[in-house]
């Protein structure tokens, strides 16, 4: 597993919508410094990371770099 997305799995869940914005901002630059397209193994340890809510769309992007990875069918 490369180690931004390492970085980013560490990080935990993505922090609710009450989070002050520097913390979503820091998480948004994280995830989009994962280059695309993402491993199974990334994309199983990312689907881990989502919070409580869509937190600003953050999980948006979460969800559609995931998407970048094989499809397990």
């Amino acid at each position: 597993m490369r180690p931004e997305v390492q970085a980013f799995v560490a990080e935990g869940p993505l922090p609710d919508e009450d989070a002050d914005e520097a913390e979503i901002d820091r998480r948004d630059a994280q995830l989009r410094a994962i280059s695309r397209p993402v491993t199974g193994e990334e994309a199983k340890a990312l689907a881990a990371c989502f919070g409580p809510d869509d937190c600003y769309g953050v999980a948006w992007a979460l969800l559609h770099l995931i998407e970048t990875g094989p499809n397990p069918c």
